[in-house]
């Protein structure tokens, strides 16, 4: 079955240290299955890479290496699922950042699971009546 992928499921997909058991077991389904992201998910990974280099986490060359198969493992992207104001409220309804909000509204438009190691999206899943890939 398809899913929205986010970004930090990716991120373990090619950082080790970011890699989870869980984030294993997505990058398998996503090789047989399709995976969809909002149009901010690339900057979300570039963000993310930034961040690890930043801290030390990572070196340049292997950020640009991550950022590059990353950039041919792309999801179907979908710009943004939403109207602003909608992106809003559902926001505040759940007590998330904008950009959580909209890979949340990209599941619930698709009627898909979401693969997600962000901790506040996770918690409002159920809620949501979004289950977890």
């Amino acid at each position: 079955m398809a899913f929205v992928l986010d970004a930090s499921v990716a991120v373990g997909w090619v950082v080790s240290r970011q890699a989870t058991a869980y984030s294993r077991g997505i990058r398998l389904r996503a090789r047989r299955e399709p995976y969809h992201a909002p149009a901010l998910w690339r900057l979300e990974v570039v963000n993310a890479m930034r961040s690890l280099e930043r801290r030390r986490a990572i070196a340049a060359d292997a950020a640009e290496a991550a950022v590059d198969i990353l950039d041919r493992m792309q999801p179907v992207f979908h710009e943004d699922p939403i109207p602003f104001a909608e992106l809003l409220v559902l926001a505040r309804k759940f007590d998330l950042s904008a950009y959580d909000a909209n890979y949340l509204a990209l599941a619930l438009e698709l009627r898909l699971p979401i693969a997600c190691d962000d901790g506040p999206l996770r918690s409002v899943l159920s809620r949501a009546g979004v289950k977890l890939a």
